[in-house]
């Protein structure tokens, strides 16, 4: 062999170890990338659970009532008048109406307050003719943020301080999807809610696990969107989230129970 084969040999040789040796160190960086995103997203996800984590023992809204549940498997009338308790929704009307309906909304979604202002005068004329009781629960949608859960919270305020119905209604009147802290307690002061007890209660986010749990009962129900409307435990057709068809589910409802 001559001295330049082996010349030429020796720096192939070279070349294929220079090679291999950088191969090595590329998949070395690679596994240490990778290590390193998965380190990051596994304390990601811890932390997200940790935040969303709802404290059981937690305070909830003194008005929070039981959910529909049915006399027996072959009657549907309601067994009313049972209290709540953590992720339970907030009840108005009389406790032993034949029909509950159970109404998931979020106070930030523009279609709960167009579902509201149509259906507001026959929901009102149910629950006063005593022929239903309405169960709300304020859900907070991921895509309206902040204010939301400011909202909902501030609702819970206003429940404890027994106005509930004034709180919901003027959440959708004054329809707002930035709310603060601030402009809850203002909103509060309009519907008499003018006691450091409620500012505290609003400030303090003091009902921000029953928020939470609230959001938890949605998924558990299976409820993707809002408004989400239950009649006797049906579902109603989300075409039919309207005044009309509101009342049409009632109706029926009612028909099939004991306490017409």
């Amino acid at each position: 062999m001559s001295k330049k084969s082996a010349r030429e040999q020796l720096r192939a040789e070279r070349a294929r170890q220079a090679a291999q040796a950088k191969r090595r160190e590329n998949l070395m960086r690679i596994g240490v990338a990778v290590v390193v995103a998965v380190v990051i997203v596994a304390i990601a996800v811890v932390v997200q659970w940790q935040r969303s984590k709802v404290d059981t023992t937690a305070a909830y809204p003194e008005g929070v009532v039981a959910p529909y549940k049915p006399t027996s498997k072959g009657d549907p009338t309601p067994v009313g008048g049972k209290a709540g308790g953590q992720g339970d929704g907030v009840g108005f009307g009389k406790a032993g109406a034949p029909v509950v309906v159970e109404m998931f909304e979020d106070f930030a979604c523009p279609h709960c307050r167009d579902f509201e202002s149509d259906a507001e005068k026959t929901l009102n004329q149910q629950v006063e003719a005593g022929k239903a009781r309405v169960i709300y629960y304020p859900l907070t949608l991921p895509g309206f943020g902040r204010p939301t859960e400011l909202a909902a919270n501030a609702f819970g305020c206003a429940v404890n301080a027994g106005k509930a119905r004034e709180m919901h209604d003027a959440l959708y009147a004054n329809y707002s999807q930035s709310w603060t802290n601030s402009q809850l307690v203002e909103l509060g002061k309009g519907i008499g809610l003018t006691s450091g007890s409620f500012r505290s209660c609003v400030n303090g986010d003091q009902f921000a696990d029953w928020v939470k749990a609230v959001d938890e009962t949605g998924t558990k129900r299976g409820v993707q969107g809002t408004p989400t409307v239950f009649v006797n435990g049906k579902q109603l057709d989300p075409g039919d989230t309207s005044g009309t068809g509101l009342k049409l589910a009632i109706d029926s409802a009612a028909a099939k129970t004991n306490k017409q």
